[in-house]
């Protein structure tokens, strides 16, 4: 019987694949999504958002952020247009192949309204559960509490990231 059990636990770890993992200390990150202001003034915006990184130290990483949002203009709300640049950091909470992550950030922002564009200082802070499907490619739904001015906006986002 020992035997038996023996011979099973070798037959599957020798059928058991390689663990996808981050191997390299830099990625690149797309994210598109949703952002919708909490006070409820406008509606969702679409997001596409492009993310550079490179760890610091432990499961540190800074990470460099470029985003843009818009909103068409319908009945009674004029269309809209906001792009931010953020510096943070993130924590990585686990090893891969999934790992959930924190996250903040500052920067700026440069919101467009009724033809009016407004510089704002801009800050997040959210959360993610990044996924390894490859090595070094991941997939990441995100979710952060945004702050641009005095308007507070949650955005979801799914980002595909690549790491080198």
């Amino acid at each position: 019987m020992r035997l038996h059990n023996v011979a099973l636990s070798l037959a599957a770890a020798l059928a058991a694949g390689p663990a996808a993992a981050q191997l390299s200390n830099r990625g690149i990150a797309v994210e598109s999504g949703l952002s919708a202001p909490l006070d409820g003034a406008g509606g969702p915006r679409a997001t596409i958002t492009l993310t550079a990184s490179t760890w610091l130290e432990g499961r540190v990483e800074v990470v460099v952020r470029v985003a843009h949002g818009s909103a068409d203009g319908t009945g009674g709300r004029a269309a809209a247009s906001a792009t931010s640049g953020t510096l943070g950091l993130r924590l990585s909470l686990g090893l891969a192949p999934v790992r959930p992550q924190v996250f903040v950030d500052a920067g700026w922002a440069r919101i467009e309204e009724d033809g009016v564009a407004s510089g704002l200082a801009a800050f997040g802070a959210g959360a993610a559960l990044e996924w390894f499907p490859a090595v070094d490619f991941s997939v990441a739904p995100r979710a952060a509490l945004r702050l641009v001015g005095g308007a507070p906006a949650v955005e979801l986002t799914l980002a595909l990231g690549g790491y080198f």
